[in-house]
């Protein structure tokens, strides 16, 4: 029966080093959690960083045809001949019976004659 009380002591035996002691332990648990904490923080900061800039560089230099083809296609509809459309809908209607276009260069040129002959109105 001497063996029971051997088996239960709280106390730690004369050069027992099998259980580490508590202050280095944490220190070193505590660092570490640090380390890894700023280290996460660091890469984390890195990555966003890059693909930020790699955003902002894909925006601002990278042009698409198809938007070159659209402004092309949007001005030369702009410098056609003046001409008549008419407008129906999907079952064949007549919407909109007669509508002018013109060029833009005709269209400004009325506005800016509309405007010098309302001044001139205006003035005298």
């Amino acid at each position: 029966m001497a063996h029971a009380e051997l088996d239960n002591q709280l106390d730690q035996l004369e050069g027992d080093t099998e259980d580490p002691r508590g202050g280095p332990t944490w220190v070193i648990c505590i660092a570490g959690s640090i380390l890894v904490f700023v280290t996460c923080v660091a890469v984390a900061g890195l990555y966003y960083g890059a693909e930020r800039r790699e955003e902002d560089t894909k925006f601002i230099s990278v042009a698409s045809q198809a938007r070159e083809t659209r402004r092309i296609a949007e001005q030369d509809l702009l410098m056609a001949d003046p001409h008549w459309e008419t407008y129906t809908d999907a079952g064949g209607e007549l919407v909109i019976e007669r509508k002018l276009k013109l060029p833009i260069d005709h269209a400004m040129q009325i506005v800016i004659d509309r405007n010098a002959q309302q001044e001139a109105a205006g003035t005298r």
